[in-house]
């Protein structure tokens, strides 16, 4: 009874999370889907102080800039929140650099995602799609050009992937019979947005939270997502900066990828070439 008087408090009860997005679409205009999408990846990134290993950290999100980079088109900005700028970030168009306004409490992302959202509100003139991606995982070349030629004004999800034990080297399919990408790894979304009217599409993307939950938030707000039809997302693991590590949470993962490890060598490769691992 105490959680559900908090959760009234707070306004997240069912029923008035369903009235908060009949409000917000009754009263925020949908224009059809513009003929240039763009992609904005948002990227809380760990403190320097909060990290186990800043170099590790630095390298991690070096290895996933790089395959946002090696993306098959251009239609995609990366925004990196954090209190510490890595020393010798490339920025430029397509990568920016936000200074975090917040303390380095033990779990910021949800700080940092939001002042993301302020800034592609702030900034942005265009629709697209929201994607939160952790600093340590890594997409399918032609991810984005999928959802951008695709461009279904509403959303895309990672049903498909791999989960990668990077201290053991191993490599486990998801999706399919297995457990879905988007159920184990928060960078599996991608929410449409449109600021080419308003910004009333800030309120939306501040909705969606827990990776988990973000489908059915979307619908609730009018919104079918659906899913990326290959496998495009690596969430790596055991490599000593992720989150649910630090949350004492990982065992269930090393477990997964220990039952379910890839032997072809052949398919291995492939899998490291695609999503250029060295």
């Amino acid at each position: 009874m105490a959680q559900e008087f908090k959760n009234f408090i707070r306004g997240k009860l069912p029923w008035q999370l369903r009235l908060k997005a009949a409000i917000w679409r009754r009263t925020t205009p949908i224009s059809p889907p513009s003929d240039a999408p763009v992609v904005v990846f948002a990227i809380p990134l760990v403190s320097k102080r909060r990290a186990p290993d800043w170099e590790v950290v630095c390298a991690n999100l070096n290895a996933t800039l790089t395959s946002l980079r090696s993306q098959s088109t251009s239609s995609w900005k990366a925004l990196i929140c954090g209190q510490n700028m890595p020393e010798g970030l490339m920025i430029d168009e397509q990568v920016q650099f936000l200074k975090s306004n917040v303390s380095d409490k033990f779990y910021d992302k949800g700080d940092k995602r939001r002042q993301i959202i302020a800034h592609m509100a702030q900034t942005l003139r265009t629709d697209g799609y929201y994607f939160q991606l952790d600093a340590d995982d890594l997409l399918h070349p032609d991810m984005v050009a999928h959802i951008c030629a695709d461009h279904n004004g509403a959303g895309y999800f990672l049903e498909h992937g791999y989960l990668y034990d990077v201290g053991r080297d191993l490599f486990a399919p998801l999706g399919g019979d297995a457990a879905a990408f988007w159920t184990l790894c928060g960078s599996s979304t991608a929410a449409y947005f449109d600021f080419r009217r308003s910004k009333r599409f800030r309120a939306l993307l501040n909705e969606l939270k827990s990776h988990k939950r973000i489908i059915a938030r979307m619908q609730t707000y009018g919104f079918e997502m659906q899913p990326v039809p290959f496998p495009a997302g690596l969430y790596l693991v055991n490599h000593g900066q992720n989150m649910i590590e630090r949350r004492g949470n990982l065992g269930g993962k090393l477990s997964y990828a220990e039952a379910h490890a890839l032997e072809d060598p052949a398919e291995i490769a492939r899998i490291k070439e695609t999503f250029r691992l060295s």
